[in-house]
């Protein structure tokens, strides 16, 4: 599957992801439902793996290992936040502002890895910003 749909999946249970985690949420604390969800998704991300034929036990001392371990602490302060915002805020609020997550990812694609800047793409990320105001306020 290329990336554009892959993409295109995680647009999709995204989308739905938010919808169903306000809704547990009215009934359930944010530290319950957060990890019931994170636990699926744990599940979820080692059996896709394995069906791919991609998991697997590397060195724990190795560089990379390293940076996955940094991504899941920064995953985890993520999910923490959301979820607190989602419990006490409107879907409508919290969601465009945890997306500006796309805006803060380019713009480090950009600065850090060195990833090219367009007129185009510099246009479509202060979009992405203006978009995300306008929803929010």
């Amino acid at each position: 599957m290329n990336y554009v749909l892959w993409a295109l999946l995680a647009m999709g249970c995204y989308s739905f992801a938010f919808l169903f985690m306000k809704i547990a949420l009215q009934d359930l604390s944010t530290f319950t439902v957060m990890p019931i969800a994170v636990g699926t998704l744990a599940v979820g991300a080692t059996t896709v793996a394995s069906l791919f034929g991609e998991w697997s036990v590397p060195s724990v001392t190795s560089r990379p290992v390293g940076f996955a371990l940094a991504a899941g602490i920064c995953l985890a302060g993520a999910v923490v936040g959301y979820f607190r915002a989602l419990s006490t805020g409107p879907v409508s609020v919290v969601v465009p502002i945890f997306g500006m997550f796309l805006v803060g990812g380019a713009l480090l694609g950009i600065v850090v890895l060195g990833e090219g800047v367009t007129a185009k793409k510099a246009l479509g990320i202060a979009f992405g910003a203006v978009a995300v105001v306008l929803i929010a306020t």
